[in-house]
This record gives structure tokens, C-alpha cells and sequence, in this order.
């Protein structure tokens, strides 16, 4: 059991990973539902870690606040008093939370040293050895550390100029003349090749190469369209004439929310261990460098498909090869749907990417999954299978609709409806299969076609098929080595039906067995049906 529990809203997933890092970094014993192994009852899982956990951080975002899920386990942390609520966005704290000092990181730079996360430690402590946490200490060192906080960047930046400057000659004034953008450029990317890049020299060097990578602004070019103005999800406008026309994403809604994934992206990515991953993020914006790079990531992310910077990976690809019209992009962002399939972002670009190419009804399709997301985040599932049904009608490619089906079945399971589930995974799993046999590199469609294989016998199991879900297991394992879902399934399909399973098959501990949705469920598992 752990001692810190990170609670948040899954959109926030690659925005909480260097916290809870920098905190394992620190020392802490975190967990957080990237922790999740397969064959696991995710709801016991959940509900054991939270319970067991001497401290919840609640990440508060625009995402976490309107996530009933998040609501809940910080009011159960509260109410316990093992809360520690921490301020990603600047937003206004959901009703009974704002009476607790949450610790502002919205300036953070995802350093583990950086002065946030010396107040976040203070306070973590506290809270692990018993005691009460000190608040007036807390703040005096909160004000004494603001100053730094403000500034760290600013100085990092600085500091840095100088030391170009002067060659290492220099400690107090630059000489003449004065460092440009092109000397500091080159300095941040000498780092970064290097592997010496600091996260505040990350967000220094993303600023610069972010106008190369994706195009200088375009909003002022659109009409000065936001994305607010952009088409409700999902929805039907009409036009002048009475016609309808379908709804997708604006070129600025793409812009903004592409340059976010690519600033998020890069940060990651900038701090690969592998040299030659760091250097094709940089060369991504080189116009005669591009596509080169770009190649150099995609192949390095099809034949590491364990590497746990991959889903940045395929973001990287994704927003700079749809924003630059290289095929690429929207074959990443496709490979993202399934790595990634509670991010609305990356749903909203590839509305963009099928609308660019005139695949309307897709491109809608793409945008109501986004916006089913956000209601299946704000409890509102019965909204959100609606829409995931008709997106699944329009969505043409075997991957991306695989996803969505596979969505539904996980509604499905949340409800008890075991029937509706099994259909929707092996519908899922048909689909996983046409890709895997249409591309058999695509390393994404091999490791998700073994969750929907897993959901699918589990789904059979409960709906009281346990010797067809003994059966598609074995013939699971024969095409895919897919392994039990969990050990009392692979006990009674070998004792009771003496079906011939490999032993050799271990549980798997890594593989990612089920979307968000089903990770972050509440509901008791129904008893499984009795076997006939």
C-alpha cells in the first residue's frame, strides 16, 4: 500500500505524471491509477489504495473540478482529514473545498527542487507522521519561498545568457555584445543534446521552437476565432439555407489546442533518456529537418512500445504532422485515440485532421467522442453512450472505432448489462484484429487487442457463458498470447471445462487492460453468473 494517493481527472494524465515523479523522486511511496495491472478489479484496487493512503493529493484543473469522480475522493479525504489539495489551473475550487489552503503550482516547472515542491513536501510530511500540519510555519516559509517561485524561471533564463555571454569567463556583467535569441537557441539545444536540460530550460526551449514546429500564430488570420465561438460537439448547425452542416473544429480551436499538446509534449519528451529521440523533437522544427525527424520518432515509438514517454511520443507526431498536413500526424493521432482514449484533446485534432480531408461525418464523429468524454467525466453516462453510439456508426477506421466500441462496452460493464458488454468486445476485438492483421507493426492495436480479449472473456464469465469465454480465451492466447484476466477464471476454465490454456501465460503485470472509464469507476462488481 502507498502512502501518498494522487487523485485527478484522467484528461490531466500526462500533466500529473512528472508530479507524482518528482514525488517518488523525493522519496514518497505514490500511487496513482497509472499503477493499475491487468487482471485487476480496478473498483477494489481504487477503493483500497484510497482508503489505505495516509494523504490524497487532489490535483485541481478545469477538468478535476466538474469530475464528480475527483469530487468524491476529495471529499472522502477531507472528510478524514488526509486531504492535500494541490492548483494546477487557476480555478475556482468546487463547493467545501475552499476553505482549504491548496499549494499553487500553476507557475510550477516540474522540477522535483523546485520551491513548490518543498512546501508540498512540509505539508505531505505532516500529514504521513500523524501530525497537524503547522499552517502558520507553512505560510511564513510559502511567503518566504514566493519570491523564488515568481522568479526561478526568470533567473534560470538569466543565468543561462550570462553564462553563453561569457563563456564561462564572466560571473557578474556580460560583455559586448548582447546574447540574442539565436546564441540562446543554440545553447538550450547544446543541453538538450547532452541530456543536461533542466525543466525550467524545457519550457525556454519549447517557447522558441514551438512558432518552427507548428506555424506562427494563425488566429489573427481566422477571424480572430476562438475556440469558444468553435461548434458545440457533436451537434448539427444550420445553415442560411436550412441545410445542415456538420460540426467540427475550428483552424483556431486546432491551433490553440495543438500548440498546448505540443508545449505538454515536448516537456516530456526534451527529457528522453535516448539522445536521438531528444534531438528529433528539436529537429521537428526545422522545415528541412521535419519529416526526417518526425519518421525517426514514429519508428522509435512503433518498436519501443513499452517506453513510458510513448504516449508523448505519438502527441508530438501527432499535433506537429497534422498542423504541417504530413499523413503522419493523423496516423499518430489514430495510434493516440487507443493510448489515450479519455483525452479530449486528442479527439478534437483528429476532428480536424478528417475535416481537412473532407471526411465529414468523421470529423463530427470525433468531436461528439470528445464531448462524450467530458459527460462520462461529469456522471452523465447515459449522454455519453448515446453520442459514443452514433460516433461509432461514422468513425471508418478499424483502430479509432475499436476504441469507441470498446468505450461502450466498458458503459456497459458499469452497469451490469454483461450481455451489451460482450457484444461490444468482441465487436472490439474483431476490429483490434483487421488492424493487427492489416499492419502487423502497428505496435498499439497488438497490445490493446489483448485488454478487449480480457473484457470480452470477463464480460462472457458474468453474463453466465463461462465456457465460451473459457474457449475465446484459449483461442486468445493461441493468436495473441493473451493472458487470464485473473487467476479464478484460468483455475475454473482448466478444472471445470478442461479447456487446454497455456500455463506459460502469466498474468500480465504491465498491460493496460481498460480505458479510464472503467479505472475510475464506483460501482460493486455484480456476482458472476453461476457456470452451467
Amino acid at each position: 500500500m502507498a502512502d501518498v494517493f494522487i487523485s485527478y481527472a484522467s484528461e490531466d494524465r500526462n500533466r500529473v505524471r512528472p508530479l507524482a515523479e518528482a514525488l517518488q523522486s523525493r522519496g514518497f511511496n505514490v500511487w496513482w491509477d497509472r499503477s493499475l495491472a491487468a487482471g485487476q478489479d480496478y473498483t477494489a484496487v481504487i477503493e483500497k489504495e484510497l482508503k489505505s493512503a495516509k494523504a490524497v493529493i487532489v490535483v485541481w484543473t478545469q477538468s478535476s473540478s466538474a469530475s464528480t469522480f475527483v469530487r468524491d475522493e476529495a471529499g472522502r479525504a477531507r472528510d478524514e482529514g488526509r486531504l492535500v489539495p494541490v492548483l494546477l489551473d487557476p480555478v475556482q475550487l468546487p463547493l467545501g473545498f475552499g476553505a482549504f489552503q491548496a499549494e499553487d503550482f500553476t507557475r510550477w516547472n516540474g522540477g522535483a527542487n523546485a520551491p513548490q515542491m518543498q512546501l508540498l513536501e512540509e505539508v505531505l510530511k505532516a500529514k504521513l507522521s500523524g501530525r497537524d500540519v503547522d499552517g502558520s510555519a507553512i505560510e511564513r516559509r510559502r511567503r518566504k519561498l514566493g519570491a523564488r517561485i515568481r522568479l526561478v524561471s526568470v533567473l534560470t533564463v538569466i543565468a543561462l545568457v550570462i553564462g553563453i555571454a561569457v563563456g564561462g569567463r564572466y560571473l557578474i556583467s556580460p560583455p559586448e555584445p548582447e546574447v540574442t535569441q539565436a546564441d540562446l537557441r543554440a545553447e538550450l539545444l547544446r543541453l538538450l543534446a547532452e541530456g543536461q536540460l533542466t525543466p525550467e530550460q524545457a519550457i525556454q526551449l519549447a517557447q522558441i521552437l514551438e512558432s518552427g514546429a507548428l506555424g506562427e500564430t494563425q488566429s489573427a488570420a481566422l477571424s480572430e476565432e476562438s475556440p469558444a465561438s468553435a461548434p458545440s460537439a457533436g451537434a448539427e448547425t444550420r445553415t442560411a439555407d436550412g441545410g445542415v452542416e456538420l460540426a467540427s473544429v475550428s483552424e483556431a480551436e486546432f491551433d490553440a489546442t495543438a500548440r498546448e499538446t505540443y508545449r505538454q509534449a515536448f516537456l516530456a519528451v526534451a527529457r528522453h533518456p535516448d539522445a536521438q529521440v531528444r534531438l528529433a523533437a528539436a529537429q521537428m522544427s526545422q522545415p528541412q529537418t521535419q519529416a526526417a525527424a518526425m519518421q525517426t520518432l514514429w519508428n522509435y515509438a512503433q518498436n519501443n512500445p513499452d517506453d513510458p514517454l510513448r504516449d508523448e511520443i505519438f502527441l508530438l507526431c501527432g499535433s506537429v504532422g497534422e498542423a504541417n498536413d504530413n499523413p503522419l500526424g493523423q496516423r499518430a493521432l489514430e495510434i493516440a485515440t487507443n493510448l489515450n482514449p479519455r483525452n479530449t484533446d486528442v479527439w478534437r485534432m483528429l476532428s480536424r485532421s478528417y475535416s481537412r480531408l473532407n471526411r465529414g461525418a468523421e470529423a463530427a464523429a470525433a468531436v461528439q467522442v470528445s464531448e462524450a468524454v467530458v459527460a462520462a467525466n461529469e456522471g452523465r453516462t447515459a449522454e455519453a453512450e448515446q453520442q459514443l453510439q452514433t460516433a461509432a456508426q461514422n468513425l471508418e477506421a478499424p483502430a479509432v472505432r475499436a476504441q469507441v466500441v470498446s468505450e461502450l462496452g466498458a458503459i456497459a460493464s458499469e452497469r451490469g448489462d454483461w450481455t451489451s458488454a460482450s457484444a461490444r468486445f468482441a465487436q472490439a476485438y474483431t476490429l483490434r484484429e483487421q488492424v493487427a492483421d492489416a499492419a502487423p507493426e502497428n505496435a498499439p492495436a497488438q497490445q490493446v487487442i489483448q485488454a478487449d480479449a480480457q473484457q470480452l472473456v470477463i464480460a462472457l464469465d458474468r453474463s453466465g457463458r463461462t465456457r465460451e469465454a473459457c474457449e475465446r480465451l484459449r483461442q486468445a492466447q493461441q493468436e495473441h498470447d493473451v493472458a487470464a484476466p485473473d487467476q479464478e477464471i484460468l483455475d475454473r476454465c482448466q478444472a471445470e471445462f478442461r479447456t487446454q490454456l497455456r500455463s506459460d501465460v502469466q498474468l500480465a503485470p504491465t498491460l493496460r487492460v481498460r480505458p479510464e472509464v472503467i479505472q475510475r469507476q464506483r460501482v460493486v462488481t455484480p456476482t458472476p453468473a453461476p457456470t452451467p
